[in-house]
């Protein structure tokens, strides 16, 4: 199978796949250029990953499918939770913070499919941070930018509108992200979990500096075509009060 051909078949696996979920990004389910033309990016940026992933380890999840399931399509369903996406654009100031973004999941794919949210990528791994840099300026993503900090020593909560974390963190790891991170009232939090227990950890803890509550669980799977035996994945939306 020729390059032009690849190409073409994961374009559409992935326009698809958003189509047949309901995860399509908004202000795009009526326009199927614009939207191609956003995925043909996350083929330039699955392109750039193979290539550095010669050198370093940014994923072990490679084999086209796999990786459309697994990253893009996995890292997309935040779109169906995501609220007020227009309070996280570039004119009110607002951003997102990705936390533990390895080779920049899921903030860079969801950059790319809503370019005009404003994403701040946290990402303790020097490697990994000047991959996601890298792919950023070849992509021409400019409401993109990686940090290469550990979250702990993250102070700019100001215009933090949203966190977000993807990465395998346990119920008392995000309990601790969540009681040592200076949030302020209103700021969401989205976490991708495997566990309806790991929801309830979250939620019962008695957090000493502030409280939060679950407003949302979203349910989903990357491929139903698998059967349905197989294990649903969540995403669960926290907010920060007073």
């Amino acid at each position: 199978m020729d390059n032009t051909s690849s190409k073409n078949i994961f374009i559409d696996n992935i326009y698809n796949s958003l189509l047949a979920y309901g995860i399509l990004p908004l202000g795009n389910k009526n326009n199927v250029e614009n939207l191609k033309e956003k995925i043909d990016k996350i083929y330039l940026y699955y392109e750039e990953l193979l290539e550095w992933n010669k050198k370093i380890n940014l994923t072990t999840v490679t084999e086209t499918d796999e990786f459309i399931k697994k990253h893009v399509i996995d890292s997309a369903y935040l779109i169906k939770i995501l609220s007020s996406p227009e309070t996280l654009s570039p004119n009110t100031g607002g951003y997102i913070l990705d936390i533990g973004s390895g080779a920049g999941f899921p903030g860079m794919i969801i950059n790319i499919l809503m370019p005009n949210l404003k994403i701040i990528s946290v990402e303790s791994v020097l490697k990994k941070c000047n991959f996601q840099k890298a792919a950023a300026r070849k992509l021409g993503l400019n409401n993109f930018k990686c940090l290469n900090i550990n979250i702990f020593n993250y102070k700019d909560y100001d215009q933090v509108t949203a966190v977000v974390t993807r990465a395998a963190f346990n119920a008392a790891e995000i309990i601790r992200l969540i009681e040592n991170l200076s949030l302020k009232n209103d700021t969401d939090i989205y976490l991708f979990l495997s566990k309806i227990e790991e929801v309830k950890n979250i939620e019962s803890f008695k957090y000493k500096s502030k409280k939060i509550s679950l407003e949302q669980i979203l349910f989903y799977k990357t491929d139903y075509s698998s059967g349905i035996n197989n294990n649903f994945r969540l995403i669960a939306k926290f907010r920060i009060f007073s």
